[in-house]
């Protein structure tokens, strides 16, 4: 372990800086970001811990060029993966996702129609349950007017 001092460490820190916001926009793990400046990555995480601290601007930058680079890619491999899907079974996945929940929650809904205040009998339903209900549309959102959104009320009576 080497004694530096202060002086010392910052201006080491401070040489470091810059190749670990370069790292952080080209979307680099910490430990590829280690490996290109020659230190253990505990390093570059304990200099990213210090820069957040002191709130750095340029790192919010960096890790907002991060973002969108993952967001970018993510939305590529989604995009692939439901046209995928939708040649091989001609419906999206967030569909089949739909279809699925309706099929799967069928006794809980047709109870909730039957009811006469659907807000009540929606609170009724566990919370484990509610949640995939509404994440799929299958259920309106809000806290004193909940019902079954169209598009399932009409899946419901139709099929």
């Amino acid at each position: 372990m080497r004694n530096l001092s202060k002086f010392d460490q910052m201006r080491e820190r401070s040489d470091r800086r810059p190749k670990i916001l370069d790292g952080i926009m080209k979307d680099l793990k910490h430990s590829e970001i280690a490996d290109r400046i020659g230190v253990n990555r505990w390093v570059v995480m304990n200099d990213l811990r210090m820069m957040r601290h002191n709130g750095d601007l340029e790192l919010k930058r960096a890790e907002e060029v991060q973002q969108q680079i993952k967001m970018r890619n993510q939305s590529r491999s989604a995009k692939a993966r439901n046209d995928r899907f939708l040649r091989m079974t001609g419906m999206t996945l967030q569909e089949r996702s739909f279809r699925n929940m309706i099929e799967f929650y069928r006794p809980e809904l047709i109870g909730i129609l039957k009811s006469k205040d659907q807000n009540n009998a929606i609170f009724k339903l566990p919370k484990s349950t509610r949640r995939p209900l509404t994440r799929n549309g299958i259920i309106t959102k809000g806290w004193h007017n909940r019902e079954i959104t169209p598009d399932a009320r009409k899946y419901l009576t139709g099929i």
